[in-house]
């Protein structure tokens, strides 16, 4: 990996562990959230690998969507884990209402390390 893929990566490492961190604290929407940038910071590092740089959100999940699912043979079940998380994120964030349960949380978390590691496979 070059220097800025690697940073991004362990971006996306360091907000895992966040995630667990956030989930043992039962703060599950915090959790949530971390587990969203998790995938985003890792989604980031595959799309610098390739030389693409996104200004937001919507345009990394975009292009990821163009450049590792149609084009790249991203497992397209586990690819959709990014807009499902992006979604649960939003909702954590901003729906004052809206608490996540433990089991949301945990359910979110796993689903991130998955796709972490299916990630791995193209660094």
């Amino acid at each position: 990996m070059d220097e800025e893929t690697d940073l991004y990566f362990n971006k996306a490492l360091e907000s895992i562990e966040e995630s667990k961190l956030a989930l043992d604290n039962e703060k599950y929407n915090l959790s949530i959230n971390r587990s969203y940038y998790a995938v985003f910071y890792a989604t980031k590092a595959l799309l610098i690998k390739k030389g693409f740089e996104t200004k937001k959100h919507s345009g990394t999940i975009q292009k990821f969507g163009l450049e590792y699912v149609i084009n790249g043979n991203f497992d397209n079940e586990i690819a959709k884990v990014l807009k499902n998380l992006e979604n649960n994120r939003t909702e954590a964030d901003y729906d004052i209402h809206m608490n996540f349960s433990k089991e949301d949380a945990i359910y979110d978390l796993h689903n991130a390390g998955t796709f972490i590691e299916e990630c791995k496979r193209f660094l």
